[in-house]
């Protein structure tokens, strides 16, 4: 609409048609309207001047509120499964970009990962044909996203295997890593913040742990996990892979191919035919509807140095090392205030980044009162025979 068209709906005298109608428009689009007021008090009267202001800021208004319209209904997000908040494209997208380079033994039992039939409460292994399956959901859980951190969201890989090979070997087996995103404007922009690796979680001989994403040098891609042999704990490192209760070997390994990622949605929301996944012959759904990146856990590491690797649960350290006799296989603890929560200390020189063991401070002194530990985990063993060798994870 022209400067002359305003002037005269608005009834304004022909000689202040440049002055009151551009005026108007400046207006409407400046913050600096105040300036022009003082201006068109002396040019027009005061009653016409207050129509025409009237009259742009209605048209201002009416232009923005039509292009957002557009912008919203050009810009519709795609479907949303799981309801989480989270578009399945999106999902998608990022599962892709952080996918981990899993190494693998080439003497395990299990081969490689399944894929397992779609549409089945049974969980039944299809292939084993090296699929991972994703989950995506905003930090915290669906229901209680952490406060102040809206832009960031956790993604799982699990790793799923036709059996256990231990010991205390049992059908089924669901291990996985996750990883802490910091979202972007695109799925390109995003930023990995740490990385989680489950080993043997829930059970005396837990040696989960996670570093941040900068240590590993894995913010803008999936990082490296090892996995050990028959049992299938995931691990940051492969000097990581002789911790826990010493059951674990990463031995002959190399990177596995992954098939595909599929992503297999929430528990009560599945997704692609992931049906299976709230079975009882596993406990996938309780590792589905729980957060790796629990807020004490992310403070401790924000209190360790950039090289640290830390355990995900430290007091079960003393447990394990009298396992172990306290002996060397239970090391990787930091000296200082630094011994109870690292698990491996990463050393930088100017050429490479090193993993390096550091020593046990705690060892003797475990060693001295293991008595008495020794007799709880004895009884525990006796009653329970697969805590310390392989109960289903």
């Amino acid at each position: 609409m022209g400067c002359g068209i305003i002037s005269r709906w608005a009834k304004l005298p022909d000689r202040n048609e440049p002055v009151a109608a551009c005026a108007v428009a400046a207006v409407a689009r400046s913050i600096a309207g105040e300036q022009l007021i003082a201006l068109w008090r002396r040019s027009i009267p005061l009653k016409r001047l207050r129509t025409a202001i009237v009259l742009g800021l209605f048209l201002f208004s009416f232009v923005e509120t039509y292009g957002q319209f557009q912008t919203v209904s050009a810009v519709r997000p795609g479907p949303d499964t799981d309801r989480d908040g989270l578009s399945d494209d999106e999902e998608g997208r990022l599962l892709e970009r952080y996918s981990p380079v899993f190494m693998i033994s080439r003497g395990d039992c299990s081969d490689k990962p399944a894929r397992f039939f779609a549409d089945t409460r049974k969980p039944t292994v299809l292939e084993e044909d090296g699929t991972i399956y994703g989950q995506v959901f905003p930090y915290g859980g669906q229901a209680f996203p952490r406060k102040g951190r809206p832009n960031q969201v956790e993604l799982h890989y699990y790793h799923l295997w036709r059996r256990d090979c231990g010991e205390m070997g049992h059908r089924l087996d669901a291990e996985h890593v996750s990883v802490l995103v910091r979202t972007g404007t695109s799925v390109e922009e995003s930023k990995a913040l740490y990385w989680y690796a489950a080993a043997h979680e829930d059970t005396i001989c837990d040696a989960s742990h996670l570093a941040r994403a900068v240590t590993l040098h894995a913010e803008d891609h999936g990082a490296t996990i090892w996995i050990s042999e028959g049992k299938h704990a995931s691990f940051l490192s492969e000097l990581m892979c002789t911790h826990g209760c010493g059951g674990d070997r990463c031995t002959e390994m190399r990177p596995l191919k992954t098939k595909q990622i599929i992503n297999m949605g929430e528990v009560g929301l599945p997704m692609n035919g992931a049906v299976w996944l709230s079975s009882i012959e596993w406990p996938l759904s309780a590792k589905l509807s729980r957060s790796d990146f629990l807020e004490k856990r992310v403070a401790r590491i924000e209190r360790l140095p950039d090289t640290d690797i830390i355990w995900a649960n430290p007091a079960k350290r003393p447990a394990q090392a009298t396992i172990l006799g306290a002996n060397a296989g239970i090391g990787g603890a930091a000296t200082g205030a630094r011994a109870t929560d690292t698990a491996l200390s990463i050393a930088d020189s100017s050429t490479s980044s090193a993993l390096d063991t550091t020593v046990d401070k705690t060892g003797k002194a475990l060693k001295n009162s293991s008595r008495n530990v020794w007799k709880a985990v004895k009884k525990s063993v006796q009653k329970t025979g697969e805590v310390l060798n392989g109960k289903p994870e």
